[in-house]
């Protein structure tokens, strides 16, 4: 368990789960759940991984068009995918999405928000990460 309290932090912590996540060599995408309540830093967090992928776009959560995908300039995951699962039902509207092709591709990084709502279509070798929101300057993550 780690506490975040200010950008830096969160840079630091965007570095560690990419080094985390890197060390295991996938056949297919590789996939980052964040779980947390509104405003524990699941979208912040996401712009860090995606600046430290090289993409230089802004990022921003894609709640009502579900999904962006981003070219990078990283050497392992040419694109990131970032889902925002909130608006979704049931896993079935994320599949209609394409989301079984996306997994197949091993330079994708699939970032999901809300990974609780389509669960049960994640991978078993998806990395799941905790965000507690504990007031308005401290979030701890847990992975």
């Amino acid at each position: 368990m780690r506490k975040i309290l200010n950008l830096e932090e969160v840079e630091q912590i965007a570095k560690d789960i990419l080094e985390k996540i890197n060390k295991k060599i996938n056949k297919g995408a590789t996939v980052i759940a964040f779980y947390g309540d509104l405003g524990a830093g699941k979208t912040t967090i996401t712009k860090e991984i995606a600046k430290q992928l090289g993409i230089l776009v802004k990022v921003v959560s894609p709640t009502f068009v579900i999904m962006k995908i981003y070219k990078t300039k990283n050497d392992k995951y040419k694109n990131m995918v970032h889902i925002d699962a909130y608006r979704l039902d049931k896993s079935k509207e994320l599949l209609n999405l394409g989301f079984n092709e996306m997994l197949k591709d091993k330079d994708n990084l699939i970032v999901i928000e809300w990974p609780e709502r389509v669960e049960d279509c994640l991978p078993s070798n998806t990395h799941k990460i905790k965000l507690d929101h504990k007031d308005d300057t401290k979030r701890v993550i847990k992975f």
